[in-house]
């Protein structure tokens, strides 16, 4: 006997299943019916009541020794059928709910929450297969319409994190300019270096003035970097010969952040201020202000959150620096990279530094961030030593995206 069932979802389907055939019903297909006529017919289960028969048991070579277990009963199409009476416990949670005597209104709407939620899951898988396939799609029109001399540059470009759309303006650009005659695979990428090191943004090195300190200013996201990039910058400078470098940290809240910085500051003999808050800055920029360089920590800070916004912008108000440098990790996500930097140009964000370029498999954001937002990039972070900070080159930049 096959008997098909139409209900609102599967979950209402399953119980009138077993309500009306008990625990010996077989599935056979179940579907969800694209636009329903009614509302009350979503799915169709279609069902069967098969006929049970005893197996043989395995053959004495199949089994160990020891092996006394029940071999268990399947159907004549060789398919063991699902053993309701151990389901029961998971699957029929209205009963549950009945003995603990919760309100059948509180049950269906658990039931529509998860079914809310598996039709979310289910957009969202159909999304990302979407743009896999666009991206996809993107690399093969690219390999594709390229001669076969550009073929390994176009596959590391694809690989590198840049949008197909710039991955396919370089290569045209690259193939008027490399001649007939010189389009082996290292001229290939030679010439596709040069290419991308003129369409890279970077900043100009900062200077040392007299009279007064360059003030450099770190924003972004908590976990970013910030003060491992500071704490490397100051290192550095200390090395190279500079001994009138300070830091300030207006993080003056965070389990540690305080302790740690200091703790370097006095380890290298740095001058080292808190700022709590805006009101105290004038007071202690007035004790470093014989001091060449001085560089300010900042809390981190998350997305939509007016009131971290407002209390960034009286720092920034009362310490007027002369740059601001938002840092950014490399391995974040593309579109979580282009929401922090909307967010921090508004907070007066003028410069980007890099973290985690040793970490990351995709460098293209090197390039494509800074260009599309208009804010050139001044350090990238790669390591944690001192020296693995350095200020950004656009040749270094190339070469990192085509290894």
């Amino acid at each position: 006997m096959i008997k098909k069932y139409l209900a609102s979802s599967f979950t209402e389907a399953f119980l009138r299943i077993k309500e009306d055939l008990g625990p010996d019903a077989v599935i056979l297909k179940q579907q969800e019916i694209k636009n329903p006529s009614n509302p009350n017919e979503k799915v169709e289960v279609t069902v069967t009541l098969d006929d049970i028969a005893e197996i043989p048991p395995i053959s004495a070579p199949a089994l160990k020794d020891n092996d006394t277990k029940s071999t268990g009963t399947y159907n004549n199409r060789g398919i063991k059928p699902i053993e309701w009476p151990s389901m029961q416990k998971e699957l029929p949670k209205h009963e549950k709910a009945r003995e603990k005597n919760v309100p059948p209104e509180s049950v269906n709407k658990l039931i529509q929450y998860a079914e809310s939620a598996l039709a979310e899951i289910k957009n969202l898988r159909e999304d990302l297969s979407s743009t896999r396939t666009e991206f996809l799609e993107g690399i093969r029109v690219i390999r594709e319409r390229v001669p076969r001399e550009f073929n390994v540059v176009a596959a590391e470009l694809a690989k590198s994190g840049l949008p197909a759309q710039a991955v396919q303006d370089l290569l045209a650009e690259v193939m008027v300019l490399c001649s007939a005659s010189a389009r082996d695979e290292l001229s290939v990428k030679d010439q596709m270096k040069r290419v991308i090191a003129n369409r890279v943004f970077v900043a100009p090195r900062p200077r040392l003035r007299k009279g007064r300190p360059l003030v450099q200013m770190f924003v972004g996201p908590a976990g970013s970097g910030k003060s491992g990039v500071i704490t490397k910058l100051a290192g550095k400078a200390t090395m190279a010969g500079n001994p009138s470098v300070a830091i300030v940290t207006t993080d003056c809240y965070r389990m540690g952040a305080l302790e740690q910085m200091e703790a370097f500051a006095t380890a290298a003999e740095i001058e080292f201020g808190m700022a709590p808050s805006p009101e105290e800055v004038p007071v202690i920029f007035e004790k470093l202000r014989d001091k060449s360089h001085v560089l300010v920590d900042t809390a981190g800070r998350g997305l939509g959150n007016s009131e971290h916004e407002e209390e960034l912008l009286a720092f920034y108000e009362a310490i007027r620096p002369d740059e601001v440098h938002l840092v950014l990790p490399l391995n974040m996500r593309d579109r979580d990279l282009e929401k922090f930097t909307e967010t921090f140009l508004k907070l007066k964000a003028n410069r980007i530094v890099f973290t985690r370029q040793d970490e990351s498999l995709e460098l293209g954001a090197l390039v494509w961030l800074p260009v599309k937002f208009g804010i050139p990039v001044s350090y990238i972070s790669n390591g944690q030593g001192p020296d693995n900070v350095v200020s950004a080159e656009k040749e270094i930049i190339a070469s990192w995206l085509l290894k």
